[in-house]
């Protein structure tokens, strides 16, 4: 008996440590991408270039196009800026929030559960398409202009 308790712990150390590994890995993945990113917001604002790929190639605007310009003037303290880059980001950035809030509640709980629902992450795809189709419509600009994002 004792001898599988004792192979049970290395066993569990060696999982712990190759999680805290992989965990940092990723994390540092991450790091050129939040550097550019970082240096994006921290900018004075009006200022930067288009980092989006689908509008530097095609022309058309993602759901996401003015994100990262919407999430500077918020980080500046100017809302209706970034609601004019794009309408939808301040409420995906609260919802993300919400989410990270309700994830980290229920770990701590003790309830293990994905960061999103099929059903939420379904809604979000298709709230995404919609706002991303209705933004590229070309008669939809006369009729809602503000509420789509910048001109052009």
């Amino acid at each position: 008996m004792t001898s599988s308790c004792s192979r049970a712990e290395p066993d569990a150390r060696a999982e712990g440590r190759r999680r805290v590994l992989t965990g940092t890995a990723v994390a540092v993945s991450f790091l050129p991408g939040a550097a550019i990113v970082a240096a994006g917001l921290l900018r004075a604002p009006g200022t930067g270039v288009d980092l989006c790929p689908v509008h530097r190639l095609t022309g058309f605007w993602c759901p996401l196009c003015g994100g990262t310009r919407a999430t500077r003037a918020l980080l500046h303290g100017d809302l209706l800026t970034a609601v004019g880059y794009n309408p939808v980001a301040p409420v995906v950035l609260a919802l993300a929030a919400a989410v990270a809030v309700r994830w980290v509640l229920s770990r701590r709980a003790g309830r293990e559960r994905p960061i999103l629902t099929g059903r939420e992450m379904v809604a979000l795809f298709c709230l995404a398409g919609a706002f991303g189709v209705a933004r590229n419509l070309p008669g939809m600009w006369v009729y809602l202009g503000p509420l789509l994002g910048p001109a052009g």
